[in-house]
C-alpha cells in the first residue's frame, strides 16, 4: 500500500480519507461541548474547612441539594441554587450546635466553569445547660428510677456543658418512649418534649416530661397449635393472663416455644387493636416441628481415638409431650449405645422433667476393659440459671485389670447433681464459668457389692484482660468405701489426658497395682492454668498451659504429675478445634505428647 502524501491530502486527491477526518473534527468538537456544559461543583471554603471541623463539612455536604444543572446555566439559576443550599447548610450547621454560623456565597469563575461557592465560618457552638427529664405514671410513680430506664438515662443522658448535638437529644427523647412503651405503659405520651436554644448566650436546655400512663397486663393468651394438651401448650410459653406486658416478656414467649422441640415456627402476636382494661390479649401462631430428627457424628481425639457417631430424637410421641432419642458412640476405645424417654412435668415443662435412660458402656484402654450397663431414672429441674438433678440408678459392671480376672459387680446408686454454665460464646468462649457437682451413695444390704459414698466436683472459668484471656480449671473427687478392690472402672477416679492432665495419656495417672497396671484411686485433684491470646484475625489464637494433678489412695499419699506445653487454638463453624503439644515433668516417659479435640474444654 502507498500512504498518501500531505500534497495529496491538501489537493483532495484521495478523496476516502475525507471522511475520516470529518469524524475526528465532530468528536473532537463534540468533546469540547460536553466539557463545557459539564456539571459544576459546589466548593465550600472559610473555617469550615480547618482540620477539626471534618464532621462539620461532611454534615454540610450531605445536607445541601445535589447541582442539577450545567457550566453553561445561567448565573440566575446558579444563585437561586445557593440560596437553597444555604438553607441547608444552615440546618445542618444547627444540627451540630451551632446557632450563629456565618454563610456568605459568591460564584467562583472558573476558566471552564463557574462554581457556587459558599464561605462558613462556624462560630461558637451551643452548650447544653440543663437537662430535664421527667416520667411518671398516672399513679404519681418515677420511672426514671426503675432499672430499665435508670440504665439507659445514665448513658444516653448528656452532660450539662456538653456540646450540642441534636441528634443525641432526638436519640434520647426516642429512647426514653420506646423503652417506656416497651415496660407495658403503651398509652405513654409526652406532655413536653424540647429543645430551647438560646444564641445570644450559646446555651440550649432539653425538657422532656413524659405521662406514661398505666401499665398493661398480658390478656387472654390463644395458641394455635394441634399436638400438644391445651394445658401443656400454655405453660410452656412460660407466662400467664395477668402477667406484666413487656416487650422482654414477648420475646422470652417466643424464645420458649421456639427452644422447645415441638414447633419449627412461632410468631407471638400482641393483639393493641384489641387492648382493654389494661390488658393486651396475645395470639401465637406455630408450625408443628417433624416428629423425628437424624444426626450423624465424625470426630477424632486423642483420649478416645477416631470416632462415630449418630443419634435419632423423636420429638413428641404423644400430646403430653414426651419424647425419646437413641445415641450411638462408636470410638477407638470406646463404644457407648443409650436410649433416654423424656416426660415434661404438664405443669412446669420449661424447668421439670423425668428421664428413663439405659446406657450400655464397652471400653478398652489403658489395660482395662470394661462392660457396663446403667438403668435409671430421673428427675431434673432448672432454677435461676442452675441445673439439678435427683437419680436412682442400677449399674451392672464387669471389668478386668490387665491380667488379673474379670470380675461382675452391681450397684444401685442414689445421687444428686447440680450445676451451671455461663459463657459469653458455648462455641469459643473467652469469658465466664463452669461448675458442675455429684453426690452418690450405695449400701450394701440394697443390691450392691458394696456400700460406698461418692462426690466429685469440678469448676473452671475463663476472664479477659484486653487481647490475653485467662482460663482456669481445678477438679476434685473422692470415695470412701470399705471394699475399694470391688468398685468397676466407672467410680474410680483417673487422671492424664486432654481435659485432665496434658502430657499424660487418658487416664494414665492413678495408684498401680503390683503389676504396673493403673487402677485408679479413690481420691482425685487436678488443676490447669492456660493464656490465651490471638495470633492471626479473630479466629487464630496461640495458648500457654500448665497442668497438674494426680489419682491417689491417701490424702497423705498425694504426688502430683506435672505437664506444660503450647497450643493452637481455631474458631472453627463447628466449635473450638484445639491442638496441644504438652512436655510431662514426671514419670518414665519425658517426652512431648501430641493433644488434639473439638469443642470447648475445661
Amino acid at each position: 500500500m502507498i500512504w498518501p502524501s500531505l500534497r495529496d491530502l491538501m489537493l483532495g486527491r484521495v478523496l476516502w480519507f475525507s471522511p475520516v477526518v470529518f469524524l475526528l473534527v465532530l468528536f473532537l468538537s463534540l468533546s469540547a461541548a460536553q466539557a463545557a456544559s459539564g456539571k459544576p461543583q459546589l466548593q465550600l471554603t472559610g473555617e469550615i474547612t480547618q482540620a477539626e471541623n471534618k464532621a462539620l463539612i461532611l454534615q454540610v455536604g450531605l445536607s445541601v441539594p445535589p447541582i442539577r444543572f450545567t457550566c453553561d446555566a445561567s448565573p440566575v439559576l446558579m444563585r437561586r441554587y445557593l440560596q437553597s443550599a444555604t438553607m441547608a447548610a444552615r440546618d445542618a450547621l444547627q444540627a451540630m450546635g451551632y446557632f450563629n454560623a456565618r454563610i456568605q456565597t459568591h460564584l467562583k469563575q472558573d476558566p471552564d466553569c463557574a462554581m457556587p461557592t459558599m464561605d462558613i465560618t462556624p462560630g461558637p457552638r451551643v452548650h447544653i445547660a440543663a437537662v430535664d427529664v421527667v416520667v411518671t405514671t398516672s399513679a404519681g410513680d418515677d420511672l426514671t428510677r426503675q432499672s430499665f430506664l435508670r440504665d439507659y438515662l445514665k448513658n444516653a443522658r448528656p452532660a450539662k456543658a456538653a456540646l450540642l448535638n441534636q441528634s443525641v437529644y432526638v436519640a434520647l427523647r426516642d429512647g426514653i418512649i420506646e423503652r417506656v412503651r416497651g415496660a407495658g405503659y403503651l398509652d405513654a405520651d409526652w406532655r413536653r418534649h424540647e429543645l430551647l436554644v438560646d444564641p445570644k448566650t450559646n446555651t440550649a436546655e432539653i425538657h422532656l416530661d413524659l405521662d406514661a400512663g398505666s401499665r398493661y397486663h398480658i390478656g387472654k393468651i390463644t395458641i394455635e397449635q394441634t399436638i400438644l394438651k391445651p394445658e401443656l401448650a400454655q405453660n410452656l410459653v412460660g407466662a400467664k393472663t395477668g402477667d406484666t406486658y413487656s416487650t422482654q416478656t414477648l420475646v422470652a414467649m417466643n424464645q420458649n416455644l421456639a427452644s422447645s422441640q415441638y414447633f419449627s415456627d412461632v410468631r407471638v402476636r400482641p393483639q393493641w387493636d384489641q387492648r382493654k382494661a389494661h390488658e393486651v390479649p396475645i395470639t401465637i401462631r406455630t408450625l408443628p416441628n417433624e416428629p423425628r430428627s437424624y444426626e450423624l457424628r465424625v470426630g477424632y481425639g486423642t483420649d478416645t481415638g477416631a470416632r462415630f457417631g449418630g443419634k435419632i430424637t423423636q420429638r413428641y410421641v404423644n400430646r403430653s409431650g414426651h419424647s425419646w432419642k437413641a445415641d450411638l458412640s462408636l470410638a477407638q476405645r470406646k463404644q457407648t449405645l443409650g436410649g433416654t424417654y423424656s416426660m415434661p412435668k404438664i405443669s412446669d415443662p420449661l424447668n421439670q422433667h423425668y428421664d428413663l435412660y439405659e446406657v450400655f458402656d464397652r471400653e478398652q484402654d489403658t489395660g482395662i476393659t470394661t462392660l457396663s450397663s446403667t438403668t435409671g431414672l430421673r428427675w431434673v429441674r432448672n432454677f435461676n440459671s442452675w441445673t439439678s438433678s435427683l437419680y436412682s440408678e442400677y449399674l451392672v459392671d464387669r471389668s478386668q485389670f490387665g491380667t488379673n480376672p474379670a470380675q461382675t459387680t452391681g450397684f444401685w446408686l442414689f445421687g444428686a447433681r447440680l450445676g451451671r454454665q455461663e459463657l459469653n460464646d458455648p462455641l469459643f468462649p473467652t469469658k465466664g464459668f463452669v461448675f458442675s457437682s455429684g453426690i452418690s451413695t450405695a449400701a450394701k444390704p440394697l443390691l450392691s457389692s458394696t456400700s460406698l459414698l461418692r462426690a466429685h466436683v469440678m469448676l473452671g472459668g475463663l476472664y479477659p484482660v484486653g487481647k490475653w484471656v485467662f482460663k482456669a480449671r481445678t477438679e476434685l473427687g473422692g470415695v470412701v468405701t470399705p471394699d475399694f478392690n470391688s468398685l468397676p472402672k466407672s467410680l474410680r477416679f483417673f487422671a492424664g489426658g486432654d481435659q485432665s492432665v496434658r502430657g499424660y495419656a487418658y487416664q494414665s495417672l492413678g495408684p498401680i497395682d503390683s503389676t504396673g497396671q493403673v487402677i485408679g484411686g479413690q481420691y482425685l485433684f487436678t488443676a490447669s492454668a492456660e493464656v490465651m491470646h490471638p495470633v492471626y484475625g479473630r479466629d487464630w489464637w496461640g495458648a500457654a498451659f500448665v497442668d497438674t494433678g494426680n489419682a491417689f489412695d491417701a490424702l497423705s499419699a498425694i504426688h502430683l504429675n506435672t505437664g506444660a506445653g503450647i497450643g493452637i487454638r481455631w474458631r472453627s463453624p463447628v466449635g473450638m478445634v484445639r491442638v496441644d503439644v504438652a512436655y510431662p515433668f514426671d514419670g518414665n516417659q519425658r517426652t512431648p505428647r501430641l493433644h488434639l479435640g473439638i469443642g470447648t474444654a475445661f
